[in-house]
């Protein structure tokens, strides 16, 4: 099982797996593809086959806890679950640091092209972040915290660090306030923990209700809380068996087999519960640190980094509305001239599972979004 160290002494490992480079390619794009709660990297496996023709190199990146990667230790435990928001900072840090030194070791070890210009001024080459769903919680602190980063390999992202993606981002990644009279079992506490947990891994696979706005649209506007208020899982409105099959949610066209490699309850009860009941203003800090503070030239880590907010017009109103805000949020920083460049891109047709209901569509995309 290949693995990388992440905390200086090789006691701390991440496991991954990687495609692997483009046969002839001296210019592929490297995509640490980083999961999101209780589904762990094998949720990407699908899009494997596909990276090569859209000249990518994918590196599917366990979070600890998740199989073959490091447990937590007690330590690091009790400082996730702290209800002290100073510990709970410290701790998602920490976990910026790990995919910091993983990706390091990764350029080390694998020697992955740097980034360089064509004549016809595109970028090639270098390597890409991203963070799905509540993933992002881990993903974040990396660009909130970059000046904890060491200097030697702040330097060597400089030629290597292209562009940022922040996929379909949980609500929860955001600190942002949820929409009130909206149903999400992670906050159902008429639910035991493992009702909450069983019924999370079918709802975030749903498909709802196409959203009928972009994001260019302020959420705070009565008509599209209204909508996202009224979305319902289109497998249980359908009207004909066709239908139904065609709006299936995610989990349920997986094999038992499947499902078992790529979904874990078990670290939901061990670990992954704790970034659920982070305080919200920590979340709400690491965003602000990482995209929407400071100016271009003045003091910014990798000032040209691109950022990018790939969000599915079909997945929970939870995600959709953590879109909605945070494009509120950039657009508002913009007009004082503060913050990273941000692009907003919509997938049409898309759950917050396309990367595997659709991987062939999904890769193609996401090439084109770096």
């Amino acid at each position: 099982m290949p693995h990388l160290p992440v905390d200086g002494l090789g006691s701390t490992l991440l496991y991954y797996e990687d495609t692997g480079a483009p046969i002839g390619s001296a210019n592929y794009v490297t995509v640490f593809l980083v999961h999101g709660t209780m589904f762990s990297s094998a949720i990407y496996r699908l899009m494997t086959p596909y990276a090569a023709r859209n000249n990518l190199r994918l590196v599917l990146v366990n979070c600890r806890d998740y199989p073959g990667s490091t447990l937590y230790s007690a330590t690091e435990l009790e400082a996730l679950s702290s209800t002290d928001p100073e510990k709970q900072s410290i701790a998602l840090q920490a976990r910026g640091l790990e995919l910091a030194e993983f990706i390091r070791e990764f350029i080390h070890t694998q020697q992955i092209p740097r980034l360089t210009r064509s004549q016809d001024a595109s970028i090639l080459g270098g390597f890409a972040v991203l963070g799905w769903s509540s993933g992002n919680c881990q993903t974040i602190p990396l660009l909130a915290h970059a000046e904890l980063v060491p200097e030697t390999t702040r330097k060597l992202f400089d030629v290597y660090f292209r562009s940022f993606i922040i996929y379909d981002i949980s609500l929860t990644a955001t600190g942002e306030t949820p929409i009130p009279g909206l149903w999400v079992p992670l906050r159902d506490n008429a639910l035991s923990p493992k009702e909450k947990f069983s019924l999370f891994s079918e709802w975030v696979a749903y498909y709802f209700t196409p959203t009928g706005f972009d994001s260019s649209v302020d959420i705070d506007t009565a008509g599209a809380t209204k909508m996202l208020l009224t979305r319902v899982p289109l497998h249980e409105d359908a009207s004909s068996p066709t239908k139904r099959t065609q709006w299936m949610p995610t989990v349920h066209r997986m094999e038992p087999r499947m499902l078992c490699e790529v979904c874990h309850v078990e670290v939901m009860a061990r670990s992954q519960k704790y970034y659920q009941i982070i305080n919200p203003a920590v979340y709400r800090e690491n965003l602000c640190r990482a995209v929407l503070e400071g100016k271009q030239g003045e003091g910014m880590i990798w000032p040209s980094l691109k950022v990018d907010v790939v969000w599915c017009d079909m997945s929970n109103s939870d995600t959709v509305s953590a879109a909605m805000k945070l494009k509120a949020l950039v657009r508002k920083q913009r007009a004082k001239g503060e913050g990273r460049d941000v692009s907003f891109h919509k997938l049409e047709g898309a759950n917050h599972f396309m990367h595997w209901d659709d991987p062939e569509r999904f890769t193609s995309l996401l090439a084109q979004v770096l």
